[in-house]
């Protein structure tokens, strides 16, 4: 187990066993099933864990994996089915989660960081609220930028000596891509231009390979995976990393410790400090980006059984030697957790910006899209 894994731990597991006496501070909620069965809550039962993402990729192969495990662990051994419900970049499956009965604690949801800064600014479409859902686990995942060797970038330095144009590349210009674009627009480049409209983490990688790119980005299990290869042969220059948050301050990528994060890269180029608007807005949704990639939902008024059983059963998840080593064989890394109360102030964190600060992204984004 990380170091990373062990300190986050320490403190949640005792959090998570809190919570599963208490219910979550959620008390008289009457249980949808018959109050006189007898055994678990969930023995002989079925359990839908929605997945807003196609079958096959990380999220929905490491989700099968953790809801294996899961199963494991909660008393009465019940089958947890996971449905894959892709579309909207995962408004539909989360408002197939919202329509679900909150009750009877028998649906489940997982959802990425992304979609939670975007219901600050993408509301379109979206029938559900996080603030509603209760936080069983939440894995965390960093992000990495690195540079093409064939575009001249072979140290961090090199982004701001280049006398031609430093071509950025990513899929999409949401918030959650903006605060990076951001953050390398602050570097003092003389010609920085960023490219929306990759279909992924391979597209960008290629184009980095070519020198059409001269820097992207992936998630660090991505990295690990498929970029680190070509690394170690001489082709891509990782440069920082998003970091995670702890504490309000954006702290190094336990994957990459070697790395600065993008603040820092700021920071060490201009010799000024990371303050203000952008990077406050920054620090807020890395929150949501990185300590809480990969988060687990039930519904907050759920019944109480079936909250406190099934974060008895998560906290002794997170904590199997063979859960970890298959998350860091799947991932490339072990993610770090939080659980409880810890992931729940991270949600609240991650969501907590102002109607300025809204406005602000809104702005900029436009800004960078007229560009």
């Amino acid at each position: 187990m990380s170091t990373k894994t062990r300190v986050l731990l320490g403190c949640a597991i005792g959090a998570a066993t809190v919570l599963a006496v208490t219910g979550c501070g959620v008390t008289n909620q009457q249980s949808s099933r018959d109050s006189e069965q007898d055994g678990p809550f969930y023995e002989g039962q079925k359990i839908t864990m929605i997945v807003p993402f196609d079958a096959g990729g990380a999220s929905d192969t490491f989700s099968r994996m953790f809801a294996g495990y899961l199963s494991q662990y909660l008393e009465g051994e019940p089958e947890i089915v996971v449905e894959n419900v892709p579309g909207g970049g995962q408004k539909e499956g989360l408002n197939q989660f919202e329509r679900s009965d909150h009750e009877d604690g028998l649906t489940l949801a997982m959802a990425s960081g992304g979609i939670i800064a975007s219901t600050l600014f993408d509301k379109e479409g979206i029938q559900f609220n996080p603030g509603d859902y209760e936080t069983l686990v939440a894995f965390g995942g960093g992000m990495t930028v690195y540079g093409s060797v064939a575009a001249g970038i072979d140290s961090l330095e090199d982004l701001v000596t280049q006398e031609t144009p430093v071509y950025y590349g990513g899929m999409e210009l949401n918030a959650s891509e903006s605060v990076r674009v951001f953050a390398l627009d602050e570097l003092g480049i003389s010609s920085f231009e960023p490219l929306m409209g990759y279909d992924g983490g391979g597209s960008i990688t290629a184009a980095v390979l070519r020198g059409e790119l001269s820097a992207g980005n992936s998630t660090s299990s991505h990295y690990l995976n498929n970029v680190l290869p070509l690394e170690e042969d001489g082709e891509i220059t990782p440069l920082m990393t998003q970091g995670y948050v702890e504490d309000g301050e954006v702290v190094r990528d336990p994957a990459f410790p070697e790395l600065p994060t993008m603040p820092e890269a700021y920071e060490t180029l201009t010799g000024q400090s990371a303050d203000g608007t952008g990077w406050d807005i920054y620090c807020a949704v890395t929150t949501a980006q990185t300590n809480l990639l990969r988060n687990y939902w039930i519904h907050g008024d759920a019944a109480d059984e079936a909250k406190a059983a099934l974060h008895e059963a998560v906290a002794q998840v997170v904590i199997d030697e063979d859960f970890l080593d298959e998350a860091a064989k799947l991932l490339g890394e072990e993610p770090p957790v939080q659980l409880g109360e810890e992931a729940n102030a991270s949600l609240a964190a991650a969501r907590d910006l102002t109607p300025e600060q809204v406005q602000w992204v809104e702005d900029y984004i436009a800004e960078v899209s007229t560009r």
